[in-house]
């Protein structure tokens, strides 16, 4: 994949300072980390936007002050680390921040998910699924659309 001048020469040395400054400076908003980190996965830079999304998400949610909206964004950027990688805690981690954050303020969360992006609405179709399954575990039933019932004739 050849990568744009602007991708090659601006965003994917940014996106690999980013980390360094972000822990070095403690003055950044999260909002700003966040962002960072979103700009770090724009240049594929899968590395730096996990570093940056876990010192996040790395104290409680409590006593961190981050806020719903910037929970659903990091939601939505686990969910394209589990995409991109094979992080096995990333989508557990995606659920996590998307629980959170319809917990702390269900209309922020509301908003930010109606107005994602087309290419992002999988990723949050998903963690509702997810979410509604840890809370209701016994009520989707399995459905297997693959399969012919046993007793349907085929004729050839």
């Amino acid at each position: 994949m050849k990568l744009s001048y602007l991708t090659k020469y601006l965003l994917l040395p940014l996106a690999t300072l980013l980390p360094a400054l972000l822990t070095g400076c403690g003055k950044n908003s999260l909002a700003e980390q966040v962002a960072s980190a979103e700009i770090a996965l724009a240049a594929d830079d899968v590395a730096s936007t996990r570093t940056i999304c876990d010192n996040i998400t790395s104290k409680p949610f409590e006593s961190s002050g981050i806020e719903a909206s910037e929970l659903c964004r990091l939601s939505i950027l686990y969910m394209q680390l589990d995409e991109r990688t094979d992080a096995s805690d990333a989508l557990e981690l995606a659920v996590r921040c998307y629980r959170e954050a319809w917990k702390q303020n269900a209309d922020s969360a509301r908003a930010f998910f109606d107005h994602l992006p087309v290419d992002q609405d999988k990723y949050a179709m998903m963690l509702a699924t997810l979410s509604e399954s840890i809370d209701k575990p016994g009520e989707f039933p399995i459905e297997d659309h693959d399969t012919i019932p046993a007793d349907s004739a085929l004729d050839f």
